[in-house]
């Protein structure tokens, strides 16, 4: 009776404290609810500022160094790759001057796919956008999203933003 207790324990002892380790681990790596959703936050932020035409909160929302990249395609642009904070943030701010009404969008986005390491996450989601009539600043119809962003100073900020423009509305 005692061998058995001894036996059980040499055998079932590593296997506890191994799957004991692995969930314990393993729960680090989820992120929180409260980090999606910060990064959630920061993606609606930064596209409604786009189409309220407000450039600081949409600066606001971004990583203001070289590396930052703009990346996508529309029928009305073609291919668009923007370089650079001082090349994105001149050009949303110079679109955002000659536009300057608002852009009301009625926009719904699903599919969400967010990872997080660390200081840094990647999100996708597809996207649906109206057609207000502004060429400039409208992306109608269903669009397939990817955010990369970065934690600076407890803040989440945007440093890519890829974008794909299908067009196909909402079932």
């Amino acid at each position: 009776m005692k061998f058995t207790y001894i036996l059980c324990c040499i055998l079932l002892g590593p296997l506890l404290i191994s799957t004991a380790v692995t969930l314990k681990t393993s729960n680090k790596s989820m992120p929180s609810v409260s980090e999606e959703e910060a990064i959630k936050k920061v993606i609606i932020s930064e596209t409604e500022a786009f189409w309220d035409k407000d450039f600081q909160k949409l600066s606001n929302c971004w990583v203001h160094d070289d590396y930052v990249r703009v990346v996508g395609w529309w029928e009305h642009g073609g291919v668009t790759v923007r370089k650079g904070w001082s090349v994105i943030g001149d050009r949303m701010e110079k679109l955002i001057k000659e536009n300057p009404e608002k852009n009301r969008q009625n926009v719904a986005r699903e599919n969400f796919n967010i990872r997080i390491s660390g200081n840094m996450a990647w999100v996708t989601f597809e996207q649906y956008g109206t057609d207000t009539g502004e060429k400039a600043m409208d992306m109608p119809g269903l669009s397939y999203e990817t955010r990369i962003l970065e934690k600076h100073n407890g803040q989440w900020r945007i440093a890519y933003v890829g974008w794909l423009l299908d067009g196909r509305k909402k079932n």
